[in-house]
C-alpha cells in the first residue's frame, strides 16, 4: 500500500487542517490560518506530524494555552491508548491497525488527539489509516457539526479499519482446524503460533482501547452531548465483540497447538 501522508516542508509540521461551519461543512485551511483560527470560536481541526521537528514548538506557540504533560503525551514516542480529563477537554490516545507495505499489521499505530468544544489537535507518528478515511470523508462532503461527532467518527472508522484484520484470524484458524481434522497434516504448527502471536500483540492495545471508549461515556462535558454518548456505546459494543473474538482465536490456537503436538508425538513414537 502506498504512503498516505503527503510531504510537507520540515518547517511546517501542519499535515491538513480544516475550520467547520455551523452546518458542519468544512473548509481547508492554509497554515497560517490554521493557526489563526485555533483561537477563534468555532470548530477547527489540526492534523500534525509529530516526527517534525517543529512540532513541539509549534503547539506551545499555537496552543499556549495546553499544559506541559498534555503536550508532552502528544508528542512522547511511546504511548497506550487512554483517555484523561482536564478541565476543558479531552487528552486520547488510540490506536489502529497498520496497513503500511513495510510493517505487520498488528504492530498498531497510533493517533494523539487533544479535543475540547472549539479544537481538535491530533498527531502521528506514522501514517494511521482511519485519519485519511476521515480527510477523504470530509473532503466528499460529510458534514461534522461538533468536536464530540468528530470522537464518535474517529472511533468508529478505526474500529472499522482495525475488525478486518481480527476476525481474518479467525477465519484462518478455521482453514487450519479443517486441514488438520481432514488432512491429519501437522506441518503448519508455526502458522498456529504465529497466529496467536498476531492475536496477543492485537489484545495488547486493544483491551486498554476498550476502557479508554468506556471512560468516554462518563465524561461530564457540555460539549459532548447524550447523542454523542449513545454511539460511544455502539463503538464500546463493537470493541467488546473484536475482543471477545481475538479471546476466542486465542483459545482455540492453544487447543490446536497442542493437538498437532500431541498428533506429532504420536508419529515419532
Amino acid at each position: 500500500m502506498k504512503q498516505l501522508q503527503k510531504k510537507v516542508s520540515k518547517k511546517n509540521p501542519i499535515l491538513f487542517s480544516y475550520i467547520f461551519d455551523s452546518e458542519g461543512r468544512a473548509s481547508e485551511l492554509d497554515t497560517k490560518r490554521a493557526s489563526t483560527e485555533l483561537k477563534n470560536e468555532g470548530l477547527t481541526w489540526v492534523h500534525l506530524d509529530a516526527t517534525n521537528p517543529q512540532t513541539q514548538n509549534w503547539i506551545r506557540k499555537e496552543v499556549d494555552y495546553l499544559d506541559h504533560l498534555i503536550i508532552d503525551a502528544l508528542t512522547a514516542e511511546e504511548t497506550r491508548p487512554r483517555v484523561t480529563e482536564f478541565t476543558d477537554g479531552l487528552l486520547i490516545i488510540l490506536r489502529g491497525v497498520n496497513l503500511s507495505h513495510d510493517n505487520d499489521p498488528e504492530e498498531m499505530v497510533s493517533v494523539r488527539v487533544w479535543i475540547d468544544r472549539d479544537r481538535i489537535i491530533s498527531l502521528q507518528r506514522r501514517d494511521m489509516k482511519a485519519i485519511f478515511d476521515i480527510k477523504d470523508h470530509i473532503t466528499q462532503g460529510r458534514t461534522i457539526k461538533t468536536s464530540s461527532e468528530f470522537l464518535y467518527n474517529l472511533i468508529y472508522q478505526i474500529i472499522t479499519v482495525t475488525s478486518p484484520f481480527i476476525y481474518d484470524l479467525g477465519d484462518q484458524m478455521d482453514v487450519l482446524e479443517e486441514k488438520m481434522l481432514t488432512t491429519h497434516d501437522t506441518s503448519f504448527r508455526k502458522q498456529v503460533l504465529e497466529i496467536r502471536r498476531k492475536a496477543t500483540i492485537s489484545k495488547r492495545y486493544i483491551g486498554p482501547q476498550k476502557e479508554a471508549i468506556a471512560k468516554l461515556k462518563i465524561c461530564h462535558y457540555d460539549w459532548i452531548d447524550e447523542w454523542s454518548k449513545r454511539h460511544f456505546q455502539e463503538n464500546l459494543d463493537q470493541i467488546t465483540i473484536m475482543i471477545e473474538e481475538i479471546d476466542e482465536v486465542r483459545d482455540r490456537s492453544h487447543i490446536l497447538s497442542d493437538e498437532l503436538f500431541s498428533a506429532l508425538t504420536e508419529k515419532l513414537n
